[in-house]
């Protein structure tokens, strides 16, 4: 699989770049999307899509400080982890929000569920969406945020109840 992406680039500068890329990230994307799909193929057919998106956006590796980079590569994955799901007409929540999984079977349309993050106040929303979306653990948050992992975890803990005060009012059944 590794050769069909490197015939894309160009020079042999981004040949050898993206191969470490792919050396380092390929195991960890497809663990992560083997744990969302539930599926191998479907796994496979994710990694494959985000490292055609790396590729697409190739030019901004080079913009992305290091330390990101496996961030954004992570999310790239999950994004299309989500667009597969989607398409499959699943419903998905994030095992972070444990406290809608055993009820998730019964909500309708997980982007109107996506949406109502939207409707959280900021702090909890950036919060949640690090530690949900993107898959960054409280120590991480805390780095980029300049708080306290205990901030972290108090504005998670209270953006879920939000959140779950949000889905009541807005009908879900979960």
């Amino acid at each position: 699989m590794l050769s069909f992406f490197l015939i894309v680039l160009e020079s042999a500068a981004d040949r050898r770049l993206f191969a470490s890329i792919y050396e380092q990230h390929h195991s960890k994307m497809e663990r992560i999307a083997i744990n969302m799909l539930k599926n191998q193929g479907d796994a496979e057919d994710a990694v494959q899509n985000a490292f055609m998106q790396v590729i697409r956006n190739f030019e901004k590796i080079n913009q992305i400080p290091s330390e990101e980079l496996p961030f954004w590569i992570i999310s790239i994955v999950k994004n299309e982890c989500y667009m597969i799901l989607r398409k499959q007409k699943r419903v998905v929540l994030v095992d972070d929000l444990s406290l809608f999984a055993e009820r998730a079977a019964d909500v309708p349309d997980y982007a109107a569920l996506a949406d109502l993050f939207s409707n959280l106040p900021g702090t909890y929303r950036q919060v949640l969406e690090m530690k949900v979306l993107l898959g960054y653990t409280d120590k991480e948050i805390s780095a980029r945020l300049g708080i306290t992992e205990t901030a972290v975890s108090t504005r998670a803990s209270r953006g879920r109840q939000l959140l779950q005060d949000i889905l009541d009012k807005e009908g879900f059944q979960l």
